[in-house]
């Protein structure tokens, strides 16, 4: 285990778990006053599911440094940033907390995971190269 795999592990491995934890408590969808669930309540459950799975693949990464894993963890973070208003539908009304909170949360967060996994996954597959070389 490289210091350079424990960095990016734990980076997006903290990105993921504030994704998936920030999508239950602060940056949560929207919540009628009765209770019942809003159009943009599935982008709380596939934020959850997101950055729980970004967590895992960072760790696994921290372990062994594959570039499959963190290019998969890449492509999570681009799910993150897609989920909101792209692959479910979120309300209308700008005034909601889905549009202030939920989304520009998941977009930071998701941008970063994205830059992240894409540049690790380019140094390893640089690293990868320079030892066939050798």
């Amino acid at each position: 285990m490289k210091k350079r795999d424990i960095v990016f592990g734990l980076a997006a491995g903290i990105l993921g778990v504030v994704l998936a934890v920030g999508s239950q408590t602060f940056a949560r969808p929207c919540v009628h006053a009765d209770g019942s669930a809003a159009v943009c309540a599935p982008v709380k459950t596939w934020l959850t599911v997101e950055g729980g799975i970004i967590a895992i693949l960072a760790g696994i990464s921290m372990l062994r440094s594959n570039a499959v894993t963190t290019a998969l963890a890449a492509v999570c973070g681009l799910l993150a940033v897609l989920t909101p208003g792209v692959l479910v539908p979120i309300c209308r009304h700008d005034a909601m907390a889905c549009r202030q909170m939920t989304q520009p949360v998941a977009l930071v967060l998701g941008i970063l995971i994205l830059i992240a996994g894409c540049w690790w996954t380019a140094l390893i597959l640089y690293k990868r190269k320079q030892e066939a070389r050798s």
